[in-house]
């Protein structure tokens, strides 16, 4: 993408970072692997791990808590919300949150435009 000698400068800067911040962290975990495992087993006390890495589960790994539910359960709390598909608005005559601002203001102008001639048409025919 960007080949400025800024750009360049900044990642061989980020690429030593990387190799220093590595050796360190590298050294980091093995004292503490060292110092958690436990006497005459090969187990690891997690407890002082934790502290420096972050944790994330990933959505496609389960764990033993999710084992536990049914596959096909369905979670019901949430309520579909139905969309009018000429008007685009829901029971509420509120917008859906997928429309940009610039869609919703060309919607908005559009229908405003709609009421303005059918209003003009409903005093012709009063008038008659």
């Amino acid at each position: 993408m960007a080949k400025s000698l800024r750009s360049k400068w900044r990642r061989k800067m980020k690429a030593i970072k990387r190799e220093r911040y590595g050796k360190k962290e590298l050294e980091r975990l093995k004292k503490v692997i060292e110092g958690s495992k436990k006497e005459g087993s090969n187990e690891i006390d997690m407890t002082d791990l934790q502290a420096l890495v972050n944790v994330v589960s990933y959505p496609g790994k389960s764990n033993t808590e999710d084992e536990n539910v049914d596959e096909n359960e369905m979670d019901v709390d949430q309520k579909v919300k139905l969309y009018d598909p000429a008007t685009l608005r829901d029971q509420f005559g509120n917008l859906p949150v997928w429309i940009g601002s610039h869609k919703k203001k060309k919607i908005i102008k559009q229908q405003r435009k709609q009421n303005k001639i059918k209003k003009k048409k409903l005093k012709v025919k009063h008038r008659k």
